[in-house]
């Protein structure tokens, strides 16, 4: 078995202090208002040459704060009515068993060593891992299908 050890790009700046704040930003999806920062280690400001030439950019980052880790959750809070537990892995939990999040947020800004994001639900403080350009013709599949209960949440 290989050992996996990650170290942390850099680190998001954000008005969220908690899990709990994080899940009502959750709820946005990438139409979150949120305004966040991040900062990238000196080390890595070249990676960031030609960015800024994206609209969107995926965020890749670890769950810093959250300890808990359920297979078995709800898709979304218990106010909805007649959801399903489902696995962790058919959901957007943060309660995941290696505390991974990704997310697809708008490039506002690159400055130096700085991304300046709207959408990210990061908590203040959490290593973000890696970032990459979305690119419709890589990213956006031609057909989707989701499951039934995720029209229960519109």
């Amino acid at each position: 078995m290989v050992e996996v050890k990650i170290e942390p790009i850099g680190y998001v700046t954000s008005s969220i202090k908690n899990p709990k704040e994080m899940s009502l930003f959750c709820k946005k999806g990438i139409n979150s208002p949120l305004i966040s920062k991040i900062s990238l280690k000196k080390e890595f400001k070249k990676g960031l040459e030609g960015l800024e030439k994206f609209s969107h950019i995926f965020v890749i980052y670890f769950l810093h704060k959250e300890k808990r880790v359920e297979l078995k959750t709800y898709p979304a809070p218990t106010r909805v009515k007649n959801l399903p537990k489902v696995g962790v892995f058919a959901s957007r939990s943060q309660c995941r068993p290696n505390h991974i999040a990704l997310k697809l947020v708008e490039l506002i800004k690159v400055n130096q060593n700085e991304i300046i994001v709207k959408g990210l639900d990061g908590i203040d403080g959490s290593p973000v891992l890696d970032i990459k350009p979305y690119i419709p013709g890589f990213d956006k599949p031609e057909k989707t299908r989701v499951a039934e209960w995720y029209d229960w949440l519109k």
